[in-house]
């Protein structure tokens, strides 16, 4: 049985959270912006809501592939 090293492990763990970080930036940004065009709208409070939801959707997909991409770069790095 091979030994885990504890330097190993925190590198994974910062790995990890550097790329959770980079996915949660994306889905506040996007969600802020579709907000932001929604209120210069005038929209209704019922709407920017929707918007809001919909930018938290559009951040996970847009920024779960670069998240993926950082985190094997962390790890191989």
């Amino acid at each position: 049985m091979a030994a885990i090293e504890i330097g190993e492990v925190r590198e994974l763990v910062e790995s990890a959270v550097t790329a959770i970080s980079i996915l949660g930036g994306m889905m506040a940004y996007c969600s802020g912006y579709l907000a932001a065009q929604a209120l210069a709208e005038r929209s209704t409070p019922d709407t920017v809501a929707q918007r809001v939801n919909e930018g938290i959707g559009q951040g996970f997909i847009l920024g779960s592939p670069l998240a993926v991409v950082t985190l094997i770069i962390e790890a191989w790095t």
